[in-house]
């Protein structure tokens, strides 16, 4: 470890980050910021405990100092295998939110908290959380960019694209169709839909919209860059990434599994196509549930690289 600390050690901020509550006082490229909530779920609740699972995984990678590059010795050679150099994280910590608070408040807690970190030029990863966090992120990022809209990538199972359950329009189905109706987005993709879905999922009024989806038997048939050749090169994109998208034979840990998935090398490879096609100006990471997961904490771990990887293709492809 850099300064001599062992991962089992100290405060566990993401990667061991300084702990800074208003990261745009602070010297830093990627804030962190946890969202812990799961009361939107419509199944098995539990990834409110996803942002600090995920921030204890990840100091098995805390061992570089300061700005330090991390080696991907899978990339390439030379430079092409270096990730993250003078790149600086902080942690943020929690969004403080309530039990049973109503979605409005919500969300602007989530908003309040989110858009300074925009502002201020910081890369923001959120941790969740049920995917409904989702969506009071991408209301920050429409109004950190004074309104305009900007194109979504969604790795998942599910399309969360539902107008309502159970009579709720505020759920971890319903993040996608809300920010769509909200004008917030330009595109929709989505990667890895597969399982089974009742009637009442209206896909025709997905693609009608212009959302492109790519079940994941058919991703797997095609190449990262045939799956992302739809995408404007250069557009600003905000990337989100619910762990169920993952075989719950990798990641178990989750609130909605389902048989079947993306590897881990699948998702890396997609994710890091998206990265280089497109600007990617925000990203979270979602669903992961503790409680659920295996003894080796292999959805967290997950979580936490893929984390890694996808910052470290977007901070690779702006230092050219």
């Amino acid at each position: 470890m850099g300064n001599g600390e062992m991962p089992y050690a100290g405060i566990a901020t993401f990667l061991k980050a300084p702990y800074i509550e208003d990261p745009t006082l602070a010297d830093g490229e990627i804030a962190v910021l946890g969202i812990p909530f799961d009361e939107a779920t419509t199944c098995r609740s539990g990834a409110r405990f996803g942002p600090r699972g995920i921030r204890d995984i990840s100091a098995f990678w805390a061992y570089r100092t300061g700005s330090d590059a991390y080696l991907d010795v899978e990339l390439g050679e030379g430079k092409a295998r270096e990730l993250l150099g003078g790149v600086r994280f902080v942690d943020a910590g929690d969004v403080i939110l309530g039990p049973t608070q109503p979605p409005e408040e919500r969300h602007a807690a989530v908003v309040a908290r989110l858009r300074p970190i925009i502002e201020a030029g910081l890369f923001p990863v959120a941790l969740g959380g049920d995917h409904s966090v989702t969506l009071p992120c991408l209301m920050a990022v429409h109004a950190a960019r004074g309104g305009r809209p900007f194109q979504l990538v969604h790795f998942d199972t599910h399309t969360d694209y539902w107008p309502e359950e159970g009579g709720q329009p505020y759920t971890h189905g319903s993040p996608m169709i809300r920010a769509d109706e909200q004008g917030i987005l330009s595109g929709i993709t989505q990667f890895g839909l597969r399982g089974l879905y009742g009637p009442d999922m209206d896909f025709d009024r997905m693609t009608s919209r212009g959302a492109r989806l790519f079940w994941c038997e058919q991703a797997r048939r095609m190449t990262p860059e045939e799956l992302v050749a739809h995408l404007e090169p250069g557009v600003d994109t905000y990337l989100t990434f619910d762990i169920d998208a993952l075989d719950p034979a990798v990641a178990p840990g989750t609130g909605t599994p389902e048989p079947g998935g993306f590897t881990y090398y699948e998702a890396k490879a997609i994710i890091r196509a998206v990265c280089a096609r497109v600007n990617v100006i925000a990203m979270d990471m979602v669903e992961v549930a503790p409680i659920y997961d295996t003894p080796a904490q292999l959805t967290a771990l997950h979580a936490a690289r893929l984390i890694l990887d996808t910052v470290g293709a977007v901070f690779q492809k702006r230092a050219g």
